[in-house]
């Protein structure tokens, strides 16, 4: 059993400060431009229709992190049902993702590069915004 962790995020709490810092305040002005919007209706239904498809991920974005402030990591092991990556939108680098127990982590490129689907892993977690602390894998998947 692999006892260390691939990708360590020591500073994750942190993170999570953050991603609050960012995404209560446009979500909230996201919100209030967007019941603006609505108050001024007919006259503003394209205002409401654009406004409320950024309101409505930034909205959950900010209770997702809201609510982990609260809480503790928690820790999630399985298999990883799915592994894939891609380009970032606009930014340079590509990011990458797993899916274990129907969950759906974004992990670092050296995470990205060494694990494999149905790799056992151990990934320790915020449970509502999935800000990782640590992955570490448990038992590797049968080489065929």
């Amino acid at each position: 059993m692999d006892t260390d962790p691939i990708e360590a995020n020591p500073k994750h709490r942190l993170a999570l400060l953050r991603r609050s810092a960012v995404y209560v305040p446009a979500a909230a002005f996201a919100t209030a431009l967007f019941v603006y919007a609505l108050l001024a209706l007919p006259g503003s239904i394209i205002m409401v229709i654009i406004v409320g498809l950024f309101t409505v991920p930034l909205d959950i974005e900010a209770v997702a992190a809201l609510r982990d402030l609260r809480l503790r990591p928690v820790v999630t092991e399985g298999r990883i049902e799915r592994k894939w990556s891609k380009a970032r939108f606009a930014f340079f680098g590509r990011v990458h993702y797993l899916l274990v127990q129907d969950k759906l982590f974004e992990v670092g490129p050296v995470a990205g590069m060494e694990l494999r689907l149905g790799d056992q892993v151990r990934i320790e977690h915020w449970p509502h915004s999935h800000v990782l602390a640590s992955v570490t894998r448990v038992a590797s998947a049968p080489t065929r």
